[in-house]
Formats: structure tokens, C-alpha cells, sequence
């Protein structure tokens, strides 16, 4: 390995210049084409690779001759890189540096990225209980197993290499691609061009721990991204609405993302109660992620929910750091919101460090309006009307990640459970953004990389 990675200019007037360069089987190899990563105040703050098709065809292939461990190595490992991965100095980076670097780079607050650290850590370190959680009743992993003698299901991968089109709205989503890992995927991730560093790190922490030969890092550019899932056999992508519709229909590809999570709450709670929920699933994470509430709907009185929850959002901005956007990216949002019932502007006067982005509540008429639908990476949510007894507040939650209901009204409940569409359904003081790794996530990873295959093995042969 090349030991010379994120290494500060020794000039003292020099500013640090932190890469990302390609790793795959315990091999650093950089590039003549680099994308230069900014913060969010636009000033440099490094650079990474692009590496090109032939170089990912071939890390491909050599990545399905590599060695093999057992699935308890693999699991003994996980647990190592988890401590690795919240305590080392990686890539040049340790902990602190690497907090305040994404910081930097995705605008979202310290704590946000910090609690991330802990929360990869402990999903590296209990990996076993996860895969526990994900694995059927009747199946065993591996063939060695016992009940094999008698009969059961044997857990088995549909593939040998994965990819991960990472994405940069903040660091959480690195949580869930271990799991891959963990059940013996090859796996390469090509990081975001926004946020390299939690990639980085993890595939960092994952080589120190013995797992160089499961993992790959893969900087690259979009033909690059399509090398990857067309050479891998299957792939995991990370977007909004227009990768949802580019690969949405392909079943060698598990899109993740939108979010479009909602809360709904009932006429028989007080606002003064639900008010906090829906302000902890919209702000807690920055805003920025698919589980963050996007949309409320209220049976009783929408607009006096929407004056209480203005009240909370703005009383929270005086109290707590905001999250921080480019210019351009601030621009567009107030753009975008600008034909609400209550436009959002911009905060101008911190312009220096990054634009603040205040939270935002639009108040609509109907649930069937496309703002209910609206989702932008940071606290920005719409609040509709909701019926119990029609079609419209229903259909407006089909499809969400999740949904939060605050109600005790069978009904309701009942009709969100039978709503199949929506992945995860959480009933009473439960944000949105409560996430737990042995608790599906649009449903467990295992649910698209395993299958179960019978399997008897007549012990006398």
C-alpha cells in the first residue's frame, strides 16, 4: 500500500489537501483524472480519483478468485473494523479530523456526523445480531450446519459481487452496506463525489481488520457507475426520483431512496403532544435523510399545526447550529419554494461559512398536492389535511418509508398496515428517523441479496 495518502503540504501556509484515492485487495492505486471535492463555503479541500472502466473490470474479476474466510472470521472481523472505524486514525484522518472534514463537506451539524461514527461502529460490532435478525426461521448459513441432516433451508447468496453507489447527503447510509460483507459479498463502493470520507474510512477500517479481499473503494465517474453495475451482479443504488425511474424496473438493482416519510396525526391527539415527534423526525439527522419527515398529515386543524410546529422550528434556530448549504444549492431551495403559503427564504448573513438553512413548514389544502411529495435535503416539510374516510390522505402515504402515526384509531392503523407499499409503519412517540439494524430497513438487505435454497444431507454419506 502507498503510505503517502491525505498527507499535509509541509509549506506551514500550505493548506491540507485531503485525497481519495482507489483501493481494492489492499491496493491503493490513484489516477491521472481527479474530481476536486469542495465544502460548502466553496473553498478546495481536496481531491479524488476517477478511475476508469478497464481498471474497474479488472478489480472485478480479480475480486471473484480472491480468498474466502468462513462466515465467523467474517463476522470476528466486522467486529474489529467497528472499533477501528470509531477510534483509529484512517486514511490520514482521525476521528475528530474526520468528523469536522464531513462536517466541512455535507454542511449537516458536528453531532449529526459524530453520532454517525458511533452508530456505524455499533452496527460493525453486532453484525452477528443483524444477520440473525434477517435470517428465516428454517435457514441455516452454512452446510455444515446440523439440521442439514434432517432437512431445512440453506441461506444462499444470488451472487458473488455487489456495488454500492453510495450517496452524500450524510454519512448514516454507510451503515447498511457491511451487511454485504458480513454474507461474503465482494463488495465495491464507489463513493459520492460530495463525501468521499465515510467510504474512506470504512473500507479503511475494514482492510485493517482482514477483510481487504471483500472490499473495494471505487472513485469514478458515471460510465464508471454503469461499468459497475452492469460488471457486478448486483447492485445497489443510492438516489432520488430519476434513479428510482432509470433503474427501478432492472431486478439486478435495489434502488434506495426517495424517502418521502410521513407522519399522521389522529384527532383524538393533542397537537401540543405530536408537535415534538414530527419536530425530532424532521430535524433530527439535518433533514437530510430519507427516513427525516418530508410531510404531516393532521386530521383536526392542519393550520394550527403548522403555526405550533413554526413556533418549535423557530425557537429550535436559536438554540441549535443549522444546517449549512452552497450558494447555488441554497438558491435553488428558495427557488423551489418560493410559491409556498409562507415562501422560504435563505439566511444571507453567514454567507462566509456556508448558507444556513432554516426549517421550513408549507401549509397545503389538499393531501393530493405535490407538495406532499416534496423532498429536500434539509428540515423542509409539508403539512395537509388528512380524512380517515377517504382515498386521498391514504394514497398520499403509499409508497413513503416511513410512516409514524399517532393515533389510537384501529381504523387508521389498520389501513397503513395493509398499505404494503409502505416499508416501515412506527405507532405512537416514535420519529421517523428511530432506526435500529436488527429492524428492517425497506425491508433487510438479506431480503435482496439471499435466497433460500432446501438443502438435506443424508449424514450416513
Amino acid at each position: 500500500m502507498h503510505s503517502d495518502e491525505n498527507r499535509a503540504d509541509t509549506c506551514a501556509n500550505s493548506p491540507v489537501v485531503y485525497t481519495v484515492e482507489a483501493r481494492c485487495l489492499g491496493v491503493i492505486q490513484s489516477s491521472r483524472r481527479r474530481q476536486e471535492i469542495y465544502d460548502v463555503a466553496n473553498s478546495f479541500v481536496g481531491e479524488s480519483a476517477v478511475m476508469p472502466a478497464i481498471y474497474i473490470q479488472d478489480k472485478i474479476a480479480q475480486m471473484r478468485e480472491a480468498p474466502s474466510s468462513s462466515l465467523s472470521e467474517r463476522l470476528e472481523r466486522l467486529k474489529k473494523a467497528g472499533q477501528f472505524y470509531e477510534q483509529a486514525t484512517l486514511a490520514g484522518l482521525e476521528p475528530k479530523a474526520y468528523a469536522k472534514l464531513v462536517t466541512k463537506v455535507t454542511g449537516l451539524q458536528p453531532s449529526v456526523i459524530e453520532q454517525s461514527l458511533a452508530n456505524i461502529s455499533h452496527g460493525l460490532r453486532h453484525m452477528s445480531e443483524i444477520l440473525q435478525a434477517a435470517t428465516p426461521a428454517g435457514a441455516v448459513w452454512e452446510y455444515s450446519h446440523p439440521l442439514v441432516n434432517s432437512g431445512c433451508s440453506l441461506f444462499s447468496r444470488r451472487g458473488e459481487v455487489v456495488s454500492i453507489i453510495a450517496a452524500g447527503n450524510g454519512p448514516g447510509a454507510h451503515g447498511l452496506w457491511p451487511q454485504a460483507v458480513a454474507m461474503g459479498y465482494r463488495t465495491l463502493v464507489r463513493p459520492s463525489t460530495r463525501e468521499p470520507f465515510t467510504a474512506q474510512r470504512l473500507i479503511c477500517a475494514l482492510e485493517q481488520a482482514g477483510l481487504a479481499d471483500y472490499v473495494a473503494l471505487i472513485p469514478t465517474d458515471h460510465k464508471g457507475v454503469e461499468t459497475l453495475i452492469s460488471q457486478s451482479d448486483l447492485a445497489v443504488v443510492y438516489g432520488g426520483p430519476d434513479v428510482a425511474a432509470r433503474y427501478g424496473s432492472n431486478p439486478r438493482v435495489l434502488v434506495q431512496g426517495p424517502g418521502q416519510s410521513k407522519v399522521v396525526v389522529g384527532n383524538d391527539v393533542c397537537h401540543e403532544e405530536a408537535v415534538e415527534v414530527v419536530a425530532q423526525s424532521v430535524l433530527s439527522l439535518g433533514g437530510a435523510a430519507c427516513v427525516s419527515a418530508s410531510a404531516v398529515l393532521v386530521e383536526e386543524n392542519p393550520g394550527g399545526f403548522a403555526r405550533k410546529l413554526r413556533q418549535v422550528f423557530e425557537a429550535h434556530s436559536q438554540v441549535q447550529p443549522m444546517a449549512l448549504a452552497k450558494k447555488q444549492e441554497a438558491e435553488i431551495y428558495e427557488n423551489l419554494l418560493r410559491s409556498d403559503d409562507a415562501p422560504w427564504n435563505y439566511d444571507r448573513t453567514l454567507i462566509s461559512e456556508g448558507c444556513p438553512l432554516k426549517p421550513h413548514v408549507a401549509l397545503v389544502e389538499s393531501a393530493s398536492d405535490s407538495k406532499v411529495q416534496r423532498e429536500l435535503p434539509f428540515p423542509c416539510v409539508t403539512i395537509a389535511p388528512f380524512n380517515q374516510l377517504g382515498e386521498e390522505g391514504y394514497k398520499a402515504l403509499s409508497g413513503s418509508l416511513v410512516v409514524t402515526l399517532l393515533t389510537h384509531q384501529k381504523s387508521i392503523i389498520n389501513k397503513v398496515l395493509g398499505d404494503s407499499s409502505i416499508a416501515n409503519v412506527y405507532i405512537g412517540h416514535i420519529p421517523t428517523t428511530w432506526m435500529d439494524y436488527r429492524v428492517p430497513h425497506d425491508g433487510y438487505l438479506a431480503d435482496f441479496l439471499m435466497c433460500n435454497r432446501g438443502i438435506r444431507i443424508d449424514p450416513l454419506w
